[in-house]
């Protein structure tokens, strides 16, 4: 009677196929999980990109004309006064040189103390490029423009509307991945001279 077992070969093909299975589960659920963890990431950078918008559009909605801190900005950075937690500030939006998108606070002390600084958050990065545009009543034809910069010498008001253009891809310039327009109800967009187009 023939002894009944594995042989050395029946044992190292069986061992063989138990890796390859093992190794394909392995890939298959490692592979999902990657897929799920970007996806979640996607969703949370997608969730505070809405959640940081709708606090500067608030922001942005409830600023007022105060002679010491002025509304100005350029095409890459918007600054104005409001109030934060009870207090009037300045607040301003900006690119930092890493391409974080940031807010900055600066409380009424804190604008005319050279020595001291406000309090900058990060909002979201990275960020290929960021646009402002402000809305502005023309003189000469009556009707709303758009312009890149909002200086205090050219305005009696505040922009009638402020529009964020966020591109996060890596060709910056085309078009932008996220365009929020924020309407500012006491914003006239007045001019105190006539601007040449």
């Amino acid at each position: 009677m023939k002894g009944k077992g594995f042989t050395l070969l029946e044992l190292i093909i069986s061992g063989a196929i138990i890796v390859l299975v093992s190794v394909t589960v392995y890939s298959v659920f490692s592979g999902g999980i990657a897929v799920w963890k970007k996806a979640y990431l996607a969703r949370n950078q997608g969730h505070k990109l809405r959640l940081a918008i709708d606090k500067m559009s608030v922001e942005v909605r409830n600023s007022f004309r105060f002679s010491s801190i002025p509304f100005e900005g350029t095409e890459d950075s918007v600054s104005f006064p409001s109030v934060c937690e009870g207090n009037v500030s300045r607040v301003s939006y900006f690119l930092n040189e890493d391409k974080v998108f940031c807010r900055a606070v600066e409380s009424y002390a804190q604008v005319f103390k050279k020595d001291e600084q406000g309090s900058v958050y990060a909002i979201l990065s990275p960020v290929a490029e960021l646009k402002f545009s402000y809305c502005y009543l023309d003189n000469a034809s009556g009707e709303y423009k758009w312009k890149d910069d909002w200086v205090r010498d050219e305005q009696d008001t505040l922009p009638r509307a402020l529009r964020v253009e966020l591109f996060f891809g890596e060709k910056a310039g085309e078009e932008a991945d996220l365009v929020k327009t924020i309407f500012i109800p006491i914003g006239t967009g007045g001019q105190k001279k006539e601007l040449v187009q």
